[in-house]
């Protein structure tokens, strides 16, 4: 248990004195974390004091200890020193007791909230199968990773020619997705505007292109293999 607790409670019971009273005091003026203890107590023990009223001693309990006060061989001193003792027996046993409340009163801290899940959007992929030439391949479009993924099947450039892929997206012009080696798995990254033409339903095509591609933009040789693009 930290120790400012008790001392944030002791100050709110009225508990403190001298010395103490006044660190207490400085430390609600000057501490915020210590205020907010002492805001804490308070408001949990202000329904507490309300529930019992002021009951002042009696006349006659007055009298008694002026009378034993005023006797031969009175001990005042060892009265207060045990006074002393009881008070601040009573003052721990007191607050050891509110604190254990407050514990329990205490809130629970809110769960965290759940983190939504989102789930990736879905893979697009083509086959594209040659009808007269023995070109194949497979086209991965990743759009999480704006990542294309070419598997090449059958893909041969005869000297002096290339093999040049394009995405011909519904009603529009082809766009070219760079060339196509003859093997190995190959992956590039799209930017952002060839990878909005992307969608299910696109076409992609792989044509016969002179050495280094197509010099004009758009497809000027044959069409090898084509395939539709569909989700997975």
């Amino acid at each position: 248990m930290s120790e400012e607790v008790p001392l944030a409670a002791e100050y709110v019971l009225r508990l403190l004195e001298g010395a103490d009273l006044l660190e207490a005091q400085r430390r609600v003026a000057t501490d915020p974390a210590f205020a907010a203890e002492v805001s804490w107590w308070e408001e949990r023990l202000a329904p507490l004091f309300d529930e019992f009223a002021d009951a002042p001693p009696s006349p006659e309990l007055w009298a008694t200890i002026l009378r034993r006060l005023d006797e031969p061989g009175a001990k005042v001193v060892v009265l207060k020193r045990q006074l002393a003792r009881w008070r601040a027996a009573a003052a721990v046993a007191a607050v050891a007791a509110i604190v254990l409340l407050g514990l329990q009163l205490r809130p629970e801290p809110p769960l965290p909230a759940p983190v939504p899940q989102v789930r990736p959007a879905p893979l697009l992929v083509a086959s594209l199968v040659g009808e007269e030439a023995p070109e194949a391949l497979t086209v991965a479009y990743r759009p999480d990773a704006r990542e294309l993924v070419i598997t090449p099947a059958r893909v041969r450039a005869p000297a002096g020619r290339s093999r040049q892929l394009w995405l011909i997206p519904e009603g529009a012009q082809p766009i070219s997705l760079g060339l196509v080696a003859s093997e190995g798995l190959q992956r590039r990254v799209l930017t952002a505007a060839v990878a909005n033409r992307f969608a299910s339903g696109a076409t992609i095509a792989l044509s016969d292109e002179p050495s280094g591609g197509s010099p004009t933009g758009q497809p000027t040789g044959a069409v090898l293999a084509s395939g539709g693009l569909s989700s997975i």
